[in-house]
């Protein structure tokens, strides 16, 4: 399931058109019209661009879900589990990566309006995918891929199941939007609202486990 290549196949069919245009302005000699339409899927792969990242491997922690900045991070109820959420504008890479290992135990759709994702009422009200994730120890942390203003299809890449390693693919959103993550109690946050992170990469925080006989825990350096 991995997703290889600088550019997601996903974005062939919105960079084909204006590379079409292209070649036809200089074709017909309207090079303004070439040039306009290079400009154009240049910035198209530039959205549908796949760094490679090399995610950590270690069940102690979570690394960030999307490239973006941080706009929440908050108890919720009365268990102390804890939200973070992280927008992504259009100029962030869009693919979105598992923040923990596990395996898909659930995938819900929920339809809504497109209202700007950067504020708190998105996470309810919007168009969302919602992928709960259970861990080996038991735990669960849910994935919940929020729509936009302009983006308008949310992009899913697994099924229930599916076993995900840290920092694996499972989808995007099409363009410009959120993800908030869900984690259960015992789960200690090391970001903080407006950090800037970066998918399968930054490390969002550290779960709250026994350290067992002569085992450090991870270092936060």
């Amino acid at each position: 399931m991995v997703r290889r290549g600088w550019i997601l196949k996903e974005g062939y069919p919105f960079i084909a058109p204006p590379v079409l245009v292209s070649v036809a302005g200089f074709v017909l000699g309207w090079s303004w019209v070439g040039w306009l339409g290079l400009l154009l899927a240049a910035a198209v792969a530039l959205f549908f661009r796949n760094p490679p990242r090399r995610p950590l491997q270690d069940d102690r922690l979570a690394l960030a879900p999307a490239d973006g900045r941080v706009v929440e991070v908050r108890r919720e109820g009365e268990n102390g589990g804890l939200k973070i959420s992280i927008f992504m504008s259009v100029f962030n890479v869009h693919v979105n990566r598992s923040p923990v290992r596990g395996r898909v135990v659930e995938l819900r759709h929920y339809p809504g309006r497109f209202r700007p994702a950067h504020r708190a009422e998105a996470s309810e009200g919007n168009e969302r995918l919602v992928m709960g994730l259970a861990m080996e120890d038991g735990r669960r942390v849910t994935c919940v891929q929020v729509a936009g203003i302009l983006a308008r299809r949310i992009v899913s890449w697994v099924k229930e199941g599916t076993v995900l390693s840290m920092g694996e693919p499972f989808g995007m959103i099409r363009f410009g939007s959120r993800v908030d993550c869900y984690f259960p109690p015992g789960f200690d946050p090391d970001v903080r609202e407006g950090q800037r992170v970066w998918a399968g990469e930054t490390v969002i925080g550290y779960f709250l486990l026994k350290e067992k006989p002569g085992e450090r825990p991870p270092d936060r350096s």
